[in-house]
């Protein structure tokens, strides 16, 4: 059994190019609430897969770093940019199978359409900074395919309502 971490990154500013977007207060919150979650259910990914988006790229340093020493791997994807769920595939497929837990970090629809087809789920939404689980049924990453995994867990970002 295999097991992955489908993170959506987390919220950005506005007003940059598209890839330069870093996090904002909101992302980093939204990071803190899902990272507290998932430590408190003992969740260790061996390794973190992200797109080269500034957006993606800090998500999945706040994700390390709210691990400490648990996850020490980051290997950043340029072609997870905005990626379709074939190219998805094809970066998950090529994994090392001694890897048995990886964490995507990735971008909507990209991430909608990979949960949708190996879950056989219908997405509507993923909130920014979300997580989804997913079980894959499967010893080897090249396995990987329409629904070979069966989903888990969905944590969404717990904020409190600071309006007033």
């Amino acid at each position: 059994m295999k097991r992955l971490y489908i993170v959506r990154n987390a919220h950005a500013a506005i007003g940059a190019l598209d890839r330069e977007r870093a996090l904002d207060e909101q992302g980093v919150k939204e990071l803190e609430s899902v990272g507290a979650q998932m430590v408190a259910a003992g969740m260790r990914p061996n390794v973190i897969l992200t797109s080269g988006a500034r957006r993606s790229m800090e998500t999945a340093k706040h994700i390390r770093e709210i691990f400490g020493l648990l996850v020490n791997v980051i290997d950043i994807r340029e072609e997870l940019y905005n990626a379709d769920l074939q190219k998805i595939l094809d970066i998950l497929q090529s994994l090392p199978d001694e890897k048995n837990s990886v964490m995507l970090i990735a971008h909507n629809q990209g991430v909608m359409d990979l949960l949708g087809s190996i879950t056989n789920s219908e997405y509507k939404e993923i909130p920014n900074g979300s997580l989804v689980v997913v079980e894959l049924r499967l010893r080897h990453w090249k396995d990987i395919n329409l629904n070979t995994g069966r989903e888990l867990l969905f944590l969404k970002p717990q904020l409190e309502n600071t309006a007033s």
